[in-house]
């Protein structure tokens, strides 16, 4: 686990990706847990996926070495799993894991209070968010923004 710990710290991202509402489908935001790592060797991406699972595939590569670019990325509850087994060996991106794993934990408790609201567009069921935890939600994925624009510690 310190090895994959220092392969998301050296080349990865951990964040919260926030999905805007579709109002045919979902009318409030969707906020999902991420792990993004890039890197130009496969065998770490094989390493991350046959022990952790996630998925990766070859990017292109606009850099001027040309070499295969590879993504690795693992989203909800796969990348919630790798943030817990990697959080004691994590050093640069550790703060922003345990907001990650916050929103996990806000998920986990607010799981059963969506509210049914009827939606004028799209199909006749839609559920609204509570005010309340889509609050919360944003402020974990503006303070993962804020780690990661100034660089974790």
């Amino acid at each position: 686990m310190a090895y994959i710990a220092g392969l998301v710290d050296g080349e990865g991202y951990v964040g919260i990706k926030k999905h805007k509402f579709y109002p045919k489908h979902c009318p409030s935001p969707y906020y999902q847990e991420r792990i993004q790592i890039r890197m130009v060797r496969e065998e770490g991406m094989k390493l991350l996926k046959e022990t952790l699972g996630g998925s990766y595939y070859r990017q292109k590569n606009d850099l001027p070495s040309r070499k295969p670019l590879f993504l690795y990325c693992a989203s909800d509850l796969s990348a919630t799993k790798i943030l817990r087994a990697i959080l004691p060996y994590l050093l640069i991106k550790k703060e922003v894991a345990k907001v990650v794993l916050q929103l996990r934990e806000n998920k986990e408790k607010f799981q059963t209070l969506r509210v049914k609201k009827r939606m004028r567009l799209g199909s006749p069921k839609g559920y609204r968010m509570d005010p309340a935890i889509l609050e919360e939600r944003e402020a974990l994925y503006l303070r993962c923004k804020e780690l990661n624009r100034k660089g974790t510690p």
